[in-house]
């Protein structure tokens, strides 16, 4: 399969109403829309990619239940929105985690120095606090 077709995903959506099971073929198509819009210039260049594309995957399988084939005719359209969202909730999750990397990184002279955290678990909001204070 090169590309998703409305006609043919609408089918596919329509068996999975019909039957309750997700078909393989549905399951690639995922994967198509996930994988093609991962190659946008918008999410070109992270390091994440594929983890980034399973999520949306992920996504589309357990929201495609909530698409209605007899109120909408546009699938594709539907579950690249979902793949989109999925991406930008990923990215904005990994640069969370980014940020608290660096603050762990930066801080790390202040938790030797302290001997702060040899007791207990590092907890980001205190190291933030020890950051406030020089």
């Amino acid at each position: 399969m090169e590309y998703v077709k409305n006609k043919e995903m609408l089918a596919e959506l329509r068996i999975l109403r019909e039957s309750g099971r997700i078909s393989e073929t549905l399951g690639e198509m995922f994967l198509l829309i996930a994988k093609n819009l991962s190659n946008k210039n918008n999410f070109g260049g992270y390091t994440w990619k594929d983890e980034m594309i399973s999520e949306a995957v992920l996504t589309c399988v357990k929201y495609c239940r909530n698409f209605d084939p007899d109120k909408s005719d546009n699938p594709f359209a539907y579950f690249t929105k979902y793949c989109y969202n999925s991406f930008i909730g990923y990215i904005k999750k990994q640069n969370r985690h980014g940020s608290i990397k660096q603050t762990l990184y930066d801080n790390k002279n202040l938790v030797e120095k302290d001997n702060f955290y040899t007791y207990k678990s590092i907890d980001y909001a205190d190291l933030r606090s020890l950051d406030d204070r020089e």
